[in-house]
């Protein structure tokens, strides 16, 4: 895809002899929240970019960087066809300073969990002949709400760790971590632990991007000049109107009844039912306030564009 000649070379001196669920990624605030916003943005359809940190050792991969890459995507697969652009790119990023290199590629599935399709899989196996340490990070944008990243990365397992190999060494661990963490039976299903497995993943954010992960799908101030469809809103109202017609015979019973009521009779009329002179006043306002904002909605709209 670009040119890599030190990058394909890093990391494969320690490449493992079979796959090792005790190698964390480590993913910075700022390329978590990019990863979320960019696949938010993108929803309903898929998402892709390009990830950029380190290979700090033989059980630690950093990530420090992220940034997106025109792509053909759709709800249940994507793919980068601009190749150039990731070129460009990458050499405009370290002329600014960001030194470090392409350590793989994040995408989205929005609202279907985090697992590799047969698309995602050709993907990573491409990348994994440039560096078999390359990962690809996958984020559900959808599930991911309140604080709570959905989010895996995946390693393909080689196609020949079950031949002999005289010349290498099995790669010790003593690690439990990735088996913390129960597969889905959708990513079960999917190939997980067959053609890929998935690699712990951490993150860590300081008070103010914990602020911004907590506001990322809090609607924006743009939302209130959205002009709603006045078909709906139409049929919406006049529902109102004609329950509240159905509520004014009720209500006029219901004051025909207070003169042969006792005083605790009174108070308690409207318990477990409902009160007809709240209900009509309060889809009264209802109905008024949202036909000012519509027409100062569409004054400014008017005057503006």
């Amino acid at each position: 895809m670009f040119d890599h000649d030190t990058f394909a070379m890093e990391g494969m001196r320690t490449q493992p002899a079979h796959f090792d669920t005790s190698e964390t990624v480590y993913v910075s605030g700022m390329a978590l929240l990019k990863m979320l916003k960019h696949g938010k943005s993108g929803i309903p359809l898929e998402v892709c970019g390009l990830m950029l940190g380190r290979f700090i050792d033989d059980y630690t991969v950093h990530v420090v960087d992220v940034f997106p890459v025109p792509s053909t995507g759709t709800g249940t697969a994507v793919e980068a066809i601009d190749e150039v652009y990731q070129i460009s790119m990458t050499k405009m990023l370290k002329s600014v300073g960001r030194q470090e290199d392409v350590i793989g590629w994040y995408h989205s599935h929005p609202g279907f969990g985090v697992w590799l399709s047969n698309v995602d899989i050709n993907q990573q196996l491409y990348w994994e002949k440039i560096n078999p340490r390359c990962i690809a990070v996958v984020v559900d944008p959808v599930q991911s709400v309140r604080g709570k990243v959905i989010i895996g990365a995946f390693r393909c397992i080689p196609q020949n760790q079950m031949t002999f190999q005289p010349n290498t060494e099995p790669r010790e661990t003593t690690s439990f971590i990735g088996s913390l963490e129960k597969p889905s039976i959708k990513a079960l299903v999917r190939g997980l632990n067959k053609l890929y497995y998935q690699l712990p993943v951490a993150y860590k954010m300081n008070t103010f991007e914990q602020q911004m992960l907590m506001s990322l799908n809090r609607p924006t101030w743009v939302a209130g000049f959205d002009l709603p469809s006045f078909v709906s809103r139409e049929k919406q109202e006049l529902t109102k109107i004609k329950r509240m017609t159905d509520c004014v015979d009720n209500y006029r019973h219901s004051i025909i009844e207070e003169e042969s009521l006792t005083s605790s009779e009174y108070e308690t009329r409207h318990v477990g039912k409902v009160d007809p002179k709240q209900y009509i006043k309060e889809n009264a306002e209802e109905i008024s306030e949202k036909e000012a904002s519509q027409l100062i909605r569409l004054s400014i709209d008017g005057t503006a564009f």
